[in-house]
């Protein structure tokens, strides 16, 4: 189902269906929706009913291929899809299963050669999505480059990029750009709503406007309430107690999926630092319209240049957030950082 604020966005490409590109750049901030636009765009192109700005019918055979996963002109390339499945016989060896690659490989890239190499199953178009772009290496961009340079008939690559920055030159100027902006608000509060989700303006302020995003946090919304508290309460209770508790969000739930990622509370932290940089500068806040008042004070305390470089700090713990550290000592370590650049007397 396309999204009331990308319906824009598919009618012009839908209009000009038969003007596509052999390549499609989908680019646009995490939590607009690049990801469903990019499937649902790709099961219309395959769809046998649909026409003209018609999303796929859901109901021929190529749609009952697509949506259960096995359509033979369609391909998902993103990190970890060449890691093979560990075996649940060997007990040992299962305690020591690698968590999967963060990036792109270079064979995910080769190995479509063979699914380039012979003609459409169904007689229409093959479609190769990857997503997020931005995590292929260098070589393993190169190694598309080649198949862009001498795109095979018939062939849509829809590539998704979080950060086109991160991508080589080389690679967008051989993609059509599809810029992603940021929803209305009136229409992300609207979805928001009408999803069931509480609290749904102080998520989309602190999701930065991206609906999918606020969507996504609001199964931590107790914790992100705790999380502020914990931050107001930083020179009275002090780092190693929260960072004790921070540490207990990231055990694993029933489903073997971390509560919460180590990167997610750097993330936070950062939007609650940005916060207090610009309430100093402008009086305004991005991400906390629900918690001025807080950020107000505690900036009113705070040093601008205390907090600027503890930002900056930020910047460095982020890049080495998904490293095996030991959790309380990392979470001990940011905070100490805000708590000198935040509270009075740290």
């Amino acid at each position: 189902m396309i999204y009331v604020w990308q319906k824009e966005l598919w009618n012009k490409l839908l209009g000009q269906v038969e003007r596509l590109p052999h390549a499609l750049l989908l680019s646009g901030p995490a939590g607009g929706g690049k990801k469903n636009f990019a499937h649902d765009l790709a099961a219309r192109l395959l769809c046998e009913k649909a026409s003209g700005i018609n999303e796929a019918c859901r109901a021929c055979a190529s749609c009952n291929w697509f949506f259960s996963g096995n359509h033979p002109d369609f391909r998902l390339i993103e990190p970890g899809g060449d890691e093979p499945e560990d075996s649940d016989s060997d007990a040992e060896s299962a305690s020591m299963t690698k968590k999967k690659s963060d990036q792109i490989r270079i064979n995910q890239i080769r190995n479509l050669d063979s699914f380039l190499g012979i003609g459409t199953h169904r007689q229409g178009l093959r479609i190769i999505v990857i997503q997020p772009a931005e995590t292929m290496n260098q070589a393993t961009a190169n190694a598309l480059l080649k198949i862009l340079e001498e795109p095979s008939t018939n062939t849509l690559f829809i590539l998704i990029t979080n950060n086109k920055k991160r991508l080589l030159p080389t690679i967008l100027s051989r993609c059509q750009t599809v810029n992603f902006p940021k929803p209305a608000s009136k229409d992300a509060l609207a979805w928001l709503k009408d999803s069931g989700i509480q609290h749904a303006e102080d998520l989309l302020s602190h999701a930065g406007g991206l609906p999918l995003a606020a969507a996504d946090e609001s199964k931590n919304r107790e914790r992100l309430d705790t999380f502020f508290h914990d931050l107001a309460q930083v020179g009275q209770v002090g780092p190693v107690a929260i960072a004790g508790r921070w540490e207990g969000w990231l055990k694993e739930n029933k489903d073997g999926e971390p509560l919460l990622e180590k990167r997610t509370l750097v993330t936070w932290l950062q939007k609650w630092v940005f916060d207090l940089i610009t309430v100093k500068m402008t009086g305004s806040v991005v991400f906390h319209s629900h918690k001025q008042r807080e950020i107000h004070i505690i900036a009113g305390g705070a040093s601008l240049h205390a907090l600027i470089d503890c930002y900056n700090e930020l910047l460095r713990i982020k890049a080495v957030s998904q490293h095996p550290l030991n959790p309380r000592l990392f979470f001990e370590d940011m905070l100490t950082r805000y708590g000198r650049a935040a509270v009075k007397g740290s």
